[in-house]
């Protein structure tokens, strides 16, 4: 696989499985964007799929080809795997930008890759606050909607 960085236009071979690991681990524990996409080589695009989730493990591997399988701490049954990609552009010029990775394979007029780019820590303030949200049961939120509007109705009559 070859490494393409765009800061200094250079590229690289693969050195280590151990260099992979160590350059895909600045995305563990951060919230990612994700998008995996085909298209033919024209442009005309086929599939794409885009989510956004946060990274629990990253796990690579090299049997008969390179698997890169990042797994989404929130769901258990969710994860990513990219298998046997030709190349992996980094993105990392911009500062204040999050870094950012392309994984690119082509067979014949196919053109696949994978998208990842970091979105920050997993405790991210507007992430949090709607996480919490997404937990409360439906009977709590009722309860809670009846407490706040049976407190604003006694001051407001009292």
């Amino acid at each position: 696989m070859k490494i393409i960085y765009t800061r200094s236009n250079r590229v690289e071979t693969l050195a280590s499985l151990a260099t992979l690991k160590k350059i895909l681990g600045r995305f563990v524990g951060h919230r990612v964007f994700y998008e995996m996409s085909s298209r033919f080589r024209r442009g005309q695009e086929f599939y794409s799929a885009k989510n956004a989730f946060v990274v629990r493990a990253i796990e690579v591997t090299n049997r008969d080809y390179l698997t890169i399988t990042i797994f989404d701490a929130g769901n258990p049954t969710h994860s990513v795997e990219v298998v046997n990609p030709q190349a992996m552009r980094i993105y990392d010029e911009t500062v204040g930008k999050g870094f950012a990775v392309v994984f690119f394979s082509e067979v014949g007029e196919v053109e696949s890759r994978c998208y990842l780019r970091d979105d920050g820590d997993e405790g991210g303030g507007d992430q949090q606050a709607r996480g919490a949200l997404e937990k409360i049961t439906l009977p709590q939120l009722f309860e809670y909607l009846e407490d706040i509007t049976s407190t604003e109705v006694e001051q407001v009559c009292g």
